[in-house]
């Protein structure tokens, strides 16, 4: 931009959601949550789910939402996005057991999408804001393989991965993300769609072992009540919304800047940047 150019933003105020951001790229931020990753293995899940809310932009690589890793050995599961699709992958010390993605982009940038992965012990299923999507399965080597039998994983992390087998940060997360679920079943179609509407299930006593709320404290709302920890830079926003992301994402904006002027008209956020002279 030339020296006196305006930069105007806009987006929407609502939805809002208590949410963590993430800066993305080699910035080593998340959160972590080792105990979940630790329970879910000592449980031997041979069936699960996970379900997040996420909002960022358009990204060309594949970030992780939710990771169980290994520090000592190639080992994890790792569920993300790339490029505007959804997937989910599986690997049992050194060997590929599946990989999923969404056959095509189905997110968009800088609006909260509902994303989820129900493992039901035959096959992982993919879900984008309430609706199953479909997938292309670039490994099948094992399609029910879950938590059960990767007996080494020690670490988990929301915002990054861990599949490198050496406890280094990867594929982390650029945007915000907002409540994160596991239950130990496997929901149904109709079930996440209730989930994707904000409607707890009948059974989240039994079966929702983690439900971290992005709240001040990353507290863990499930039974295993494994809050998280915030690593790096991470930044927890209440109500973190459109609006937010375009701000803090979108490209272009100055650098330097002499007034920045915020302001709301009936639910729309609105933002002028005019760069120094």
């Amino acid at each position: 931009m030339a020296t006196t150019d305006i930069y105007y933003v806009s987006g929407s105020l609502q939805p809002a959601k208590d949410a963590v951001k993430f800066l993305g790229g080699d910035t080593d931020d998340y959160i972590q949550v080792n105990a979940w990753a630790v329970a879910r293995t000592a449980a031997n899940d041979t069936a699960g789910t996970i379900s997040a809310w996420i909002i960022g932009p358009a990204v060309g690589s594949a970030t992780s939402v939710l990771c169980a890793g290994d520090d000592n050995v190639v080992e994890y599961i790792d569920f993300g996005i790339n490029a505007g699709k959804v997937y989910c992958n599986c690997v049992d010390a050194t060997t590929t057991q599946f990989q999923v993605i969404s056959t095509s982009a189905v997110l968009k940038a800088h609006t909260w999408n509902h994303i989820a992965v129900v493992q039901d012990g035959n096959r992982p299923t993919l879900y984008a804001n309430g609706v199953a999507v479909a997938m292309t399965d670039s490994d099948a080597t094992a399609l029910g393989a879950w938590f059960t039998g990767l007996d080494g994983l020690d670490t988990g992390r929301i915002g990054a991965g861990n599949i490198a087998g050496d406890a280094s940060v990867t594929q982390e997360f650029k945007g915000a993300i907002g409540p994160v679920k596991y239950w130990n079943r496997a929901l149904t179609a109709d079930e996440i769609a209730k989930d994707y509407r904000g409607a707890p299930q009948t059974d989240d006593g039994t079966y929702l072992q983690s439900h971290w709320l992005m709240d001040e404290l990353l507290s863990d709302d499930g039974l295993g009540n494994d809050s998280g920890t915030i690593v790096g830079a991470a930044v927890i926003q209440s109500n973190y919304n459109e609006f937010a992301s375009k701000l803090n994402f979108s490209t272009g904006t100055p650098v330097v800047a002499d007034t920045l002027k915020c302001f709301a008209d009936k639910g729309v956020g609105h933002a002028v940047v005019i760069q120094a002279a």
